[in-house]
């Protein structure tokens, strides 16, 4: 029964948090007092990652990109472009000009059942 429980407790948090998240880490003591670009004026560091649950190659939950926080339902959202545009989005309603340094990281594909993982981090510049 406990198992019961904790599988449900776990389909519940799964269902009702959001996949897609975006961090910011701002300059000053945030980053050791380190620049994060050679020219223009730092505004911030993005982070932001996003994860969904996919049969084969067919997206069953994955997270918004147009709204983190939030899932969507049969939408293949966990790729690089979408969360670059999501990290890009967010460098401009930060007042940034440029958006620099971008790096992606995706997470490796199984063949049948899987969640799959896209992080993307850049650095904000005005």
């Amino acid at each position: 029964m406990r198992k019961l429980t904790l599988l449900a407790a776990v389909a519940a948090a799964v269902l009702f948090s959001g996949c897609a998240s975006i961090e910011t880490s701002k300059p000053g003591s945030d980053l050791n007092n380190m620049k994060i670009s050679a020219s223009g004026t730092p505004v911030a560091h993005i982070q932001a990652s996003n994860w969904g649950i996919y049969l084969f190659m067919i997206p069953l939950l994955s997270g918004s990109t147009e709204n983190p926080g939030s899932i969507v339902l049969l939408q293949d959202t966990v790729n690089v472009k979408s969360v670059a545009q999501m990290v890009t989005k967010h460098s401009k309603d930060l007042g940034a000009s440029q958006t620099l340094d971008m790096v992606s990281v995706c997470a490796p594909m199984s063949w049948m059942f899987h969640i799959r993982e896209v992080s993307v981090s850049a650095n904000a510049v005005k």
